[in-house]
């Protein structure tokens, strides 16, 4: 039978990556640019592995995982965790043969199944935005899968034999989430073939070891030989500095990789720090977070605090370690910040979430007493001003009188803040909407 497949990433760039499009970069050296250029086009390939092997032990490689609750100071699988929506998460092996997704309908509640490559590429997606809130039955297939599907299948090919897919549904309120673990518990995950999933072959341990670090990401570039879709047509680019299925590195690529590492990892904290664009003290993504299109860098900087990002048309991300003026966050001040009457312009929600800093450069929710992780437009109670606006208290210990209603606590040392904004509108696409400053009290 004729199969429908759609081809989903970055619009048209997508769907040109996809078709199998080789992309014209030259083989490197065996130099310290060299090192460079295969670590960024590596690092999300090793974040993938470390997080898959996770999930492959719970709930288990080709088997959905739901959580039921929100995140909270505990949930340390995956750096700068929502606190918005439920999940639901798999680790996908597609050697053996397409997966099968099922997906309800639901016209009202937002909510998004993405499918990210083993380079964290969004590549497909079911949801709100992208198919109008009707679900159906849609098969997930690797990059030389060449069967058929039986009629009203809708295929999803990736570029990779190794997929994560993972599912977030908006959350009202504690009050809410009966009705949102109901629609979670509608997706549901099975083989087409009943194939058993191949396990990874190499435990990710740290990614500041070479040894570990090479052998991981050749492992996965392994287990999708052959494919020459998306960043595996530019696999074998790397093979000078010991990166490559079926390679191992030498010692002298190994020391390479050990002097470059710490300096990588470093230029990727600073890039996640998203300073091309700081505006009131925020920092604006820049475009192709989540896509294809993106730079492998940028990708890379994404894999090390935001992974799992969502692609620009569904979510943005804005990112504060500095208030109005410049000076460095801290749980040791008090500061303001003042939601302007119409709050943020997104056509689903928006919220503002609390982190404390990690040495690692990692992002997680810090425990508080009010087990209150982040507000927006769906937090019951907030105090607004005259003009409608509304000022969230961001500090340690609990405001005076009715200031404690808009209160969001910060950690004892260093925080960061991110503003999410899901179907953002085109004054937040368009950078027209400026994120008003944080000021310190």
């Amino acid at each position: 039978m004729r199969r429908r497949e759609l081809l989903w990433g970055a619009g048209a760039l997508g769907l040109i990556a996809m078709s199998g499009c080789q992309i014209t970069a030259a083989p490197v050296a065996a130099n310290e640019a060299g090192v460079e250029a295969a670590f960024f086009y590596a690092f999300p390939l090793y974040e993938i592995a470390r997080t898959g092997q996770n999930r492959a032990a719970q709930p288990g490689l080709n088997k959905l995982g739901h959580r039921a609750v929100l995140a909270d100071h505990t949930m340390r699988a995956i750096t700068a965790p929502n606190n918005d929506t439920v999940y639901s998460s798999g680790q996908l092996d597609l050697s053996g043969g397409p997966m099968e997704v099922n997906a309800p309908t639901d016209l009202h509640r937002y909510f998004n199944i993405t499918f990210m490559d083993a380079f964290t590429d969004n590549f497909a997606g079911i949801g709100t935005r992208l198919t109008g809130g009707k679900g159906g039955t849609f098969w997930i297939a690797g990059p030389q899968w060449t069967g058929t599907t039986p009629a009203g299948v809708t295929v999803f090919r990736s570029s990779t034999n190794d997929v994560w897919m993972l599912a977030r549904i908006v959350v009202e309120g504690a009050d809410d989430l009966p009705a949102a673990k109901a629609l979670q518990q509608q997706i549901t995950l099975k083989s087409t073939t009943g194939a058993a999933p191949r396990a990874f072959a190499v435990k990710a341990t740290t990614s500041d070891d070479p040894e570990n670090f090479l052998a991981v990401v050749n492992d996965m570039l392994a287990r999708s030989s052959g494919s020459t879709l998306g960043h595996m047509a530019r696999a074998g680019h790397f093979a000078a500095v010991g990166v490559g299925a079926g390679i191992t590195p030498t010692a002298e690529q190994i020391a390479m990789w050990r002097a470059y590492i710490p300096t990588g990892i470093a230029k990727l904290k600073e890039k996640f720090l998203f300073r091309d664009l700081v505006v009131n003290g925020w920092g604006y993504q820049e475009s192709g977070v989540g896509e294809f299109a993106s730079t492998d860098f940028l990708r890379s900087a994404i894999a090390l605090g935001g992974l799992a990002a969502l692609p620009e048309a569904e979510a943005m991300y804005f990112q504060a370690t500095t208030d109005g003026s410049g000076a460095a966050l801290s749980g040791a001040n008090r500061y303001v910040w003042r939601v302007p009457p119409g709050g943020v312009p997104a056509g689903a929600f928006w919220s503002l979430t609390m982190y404390q800093v990690e040495a690692d450069g990692r992002f997680f929710l810090t425990e508080n007493p009010i087990n209150r992780f982040s507000v927006g437009d769906r937090t019951k109670g907030l105090v607004k001003n005259a003009d409608g606006s509304i000022d969230i208290y961001l500090q340690r210990d609990k405001p005076e009188g009715d200031k404690a209603a808009n209160w969001l606590p910060s950690p004892a040392g260093a925080m960061r803040l991110s503003l999410r904004a899901y179907l953002p509108k085109q004054d937040l696409r368009s950078r027209k909407w400026r994120v008003p400053p944080v000021t310190r009290l």
